[in-house]
């Protein structure tokens, strides 16, 4: 579930939305039907105000949220759900989607009733072309090249890149703006829910709007740990930044041994890189100042974080084979206790769901780097992947968006348990106490969202809310509790919203680059001397271009 994961992990928990935080491959060879689209830079265009945000009035959290991102956290399930929307989407007509999935293909809709009742609460005939994760950038290459588009197209996907997709979105989808600028979005209440943060991170094309986010949540990254074997070893602090590295590193000591290692690591995630650089305060990817950009491997503070990686690597603190081990094993590590912290996700309940009563999962806290810097978490993008619509006439755009705003629906409400549940008595039950769903074995074999993703199609903001299994409730708390110290430490990627014609083509390669570089330099492959010349090439082929081109879309946003 984490960039120290494996990429499907992270792709599913949190939505990349740009290549930035994920390694993995882009559509290279994905073209439009149709070349008027052009460079989507806002520079001289008008920019279009993002929608009107109008909260949910739904089930108040036993957690409070937060304006500046801690999440709403709910330890037990609404016992009364709200209805939000008013009336059915659909007109009985054909609607046709194309959606990644991480799950196996779905039934058949005559013999799947979770299809069926999507179908029916929806008033439309639904016609999902579900595609697994990693063939989604050939299928819609594919697509797009041929022009045969379904009405609705994720985009995005989980932070894959299409380097044309700006040139497609602009000659074939949907200009939005018009229903969804300003207060223009009210009416699609469920679509209105969806946090400022969310519609900034998709951004604009030439200053227009043209996709819906599937949010996710600001707090990014963090380090998992279990909790009984850091407090054995002395090194448990609950507190941010409270703990130097050197007492960590001689804590992390005692838990490496007898096939036993403090730090998982696997062939994708770059040793956790991303939390260990924002321990080191370094730039959440870019860093801003003045009106320049430039990346945060360039940084100071990045290359203390990749020096103080490869001394817990020489000490054997990773695994040694870390690099020939896939995110599957290095989940299996931490959930065995053959490790004791790995970089994750910051989603508490999949781990704590797994381990159950074996261990206590929560994030271990911040330490004091050797380089002096306070903590600045990572904010993610906001966003998974956007919603956009083939061109069509005004009443069909109309039709697709309350298709979506009824898939949006938020948590506490009718529409949401339907969309992500089923239907009561056939895909899930109610827990005892809790009232929240149970899968039924219909459910579980096969008929839900994970092998109909329509949560890719619209989505509600996601809330903390971890069910009714044992502990939950204090994982729950746990999560929460993580969220309110270190959000106020947040800071986000600067280039977020922001549109480079370089940095859409060059992003994969420049990824690959950055992560076998740091693969190597942390595993001793390369000496730390050769840092330097990994940033000059990685500005050469692409970084600093990508630099110059921000740096105008940014002065051009502040004249919004």
């Amino acid at each position: 579930m984490s960039s120290g994961v494996s990429r499907r992990s992270v792709l599913q928990a949190i939505g990349a939305g740009t290549a930035l935080a994920a390694t993995g491959t882009s559509l290279t060879a994905c073209s439009s039907s149709g070349s008027s689209g052009g460079s989507s830079s806002n520079v001289g265009a008008k920019l279009a105000p993002y929608p009107t945000c109008v909260p949910f009035a739904g089930p108040v959290p036993d957690l409070a949220p937060t304006k500046e991102g801690v999440q709403a956290g709910y330890t037990a399930y609404p016992q009364k759900l709200v209805k939000s929307v008013a009336e059915k989407p659909g007109d009985g007509k054909k609607v046709t989607a194309v959606v990644m999935s991480y799950g196996a293909p779905p039934k058949p809709l005559a013999n799947n009733k979770f299809h069926q009742a999507i179908n029916a609460a929806l008033g439309v005939e639904l016609e999902l072309t579900v595609v697994p994760f990693d063939q989604y950038t050939t299928k819609l290459s594919t697509m797009m090249a041929s022009g045969d588009m379904p009405d609705i197209i994720s985009m995005n996907a989980g932070g894959y890149f299409l380097p044309n997709e700006a040139r497609f979105v602009l000659s074939e989808c949907a200009d939005l703006t018009e229903h969804l600028s300003g207060d223009a979005i009210k009416k699609y209440p469920n679509l209105a829910n969806i946090p400022t943060y969310s519609w900034e991170a998709v951004g604009r094309f030439k200053g227009r709007l043209y996709g819906v986010p599937i949010e996710r949540p600001l707090p990014w990254i963090g380090l998992f740990a279990n909790q009984e074997r850091l407090k054995q070893a002395g090194i448990w602090v609950p507190e941010v930044g409270g703990l130097p590295v050197a007492d960590l590193t001689k804590g992390m000591k005692q838990l490496t041994g007898k096939n036993k290692w403090a730090h998982g690591a696997s062939s994708s995630g770059e040793f956790g890189w991303t939390a260990h650089a924002a321990n080191h305060g370094a730039p959440n990817m870019w860093a801003l100042k003045d009106g320049a950009f430039s990346h945060t491997l360039a940084s100071d503070e990045f290359r203390a974080a990749l020096e103080q990686m490869n001394a817990w690597y020489k000490d054997g603190l990773y695994r040694a084979d870390a690099l020939s081990i896939d995110g599957n094993t290095q989940t299996l590590d931490f959930q065995n206790g053959t490790t004791s912290i790995v970089a994750n996700a910051a989603q508490l309940q999949g781990a704590a769901l797994a381990v159950k009563d074996g261990f206590t999962v929560d994030f271990a806290r911040p330490y004091k780097p050797a380089n002096g810097a306070s903590y600045n978490q990572w904010f993610g993008n906001g966003f998974f992947s956007y919603t956009a619509l083939k061109k069509a006439p005004k009443e069909r755009i109309e039709l697709l968006l309350r298709v979506i705003d009824f898939l949006s629906a938020p948590f506490g409400s009718e529409e949401w348990e339907l969309n992500n549940f089923g239907t009561e008595g056939t895909h899930f039950t109610r827990a005892k106490g809790d009232n929240g769903p149970v899968q039924t074995e219909l459910s579980v074999s096969g008929e839900s969202k994970s092998t109909l993703p329509v949560n890719y199609i619209g989505s509600g903001p996601q809330v903390i809310y971890m069910g009714s299994f044992e502990g939950s409730v204090e994982a729950t708390r746990r999560q929460h509790a993580w969220q309110q110290q270190i959000v106020p430490t947040g800071i986000r990627n600067p280039i977020v919203g922001l549109r480079s014609d370089t940095w859409s083509t060059k992003a994969t390669t420049l990824d690959k680059l950055r992560a076998d570089s740091i693969n190597a330099v942390v595993s001793g492959k390369r000496p730390l001397s050769d840092w330097d010349s990994i940033v000059k090439d990685f500005k050469a082929k692409g970084a600093d271009k990508a630099a110059e081109e921000f740096a105008k879309e940014y002065e051009a946003s502040r004249k919004a």
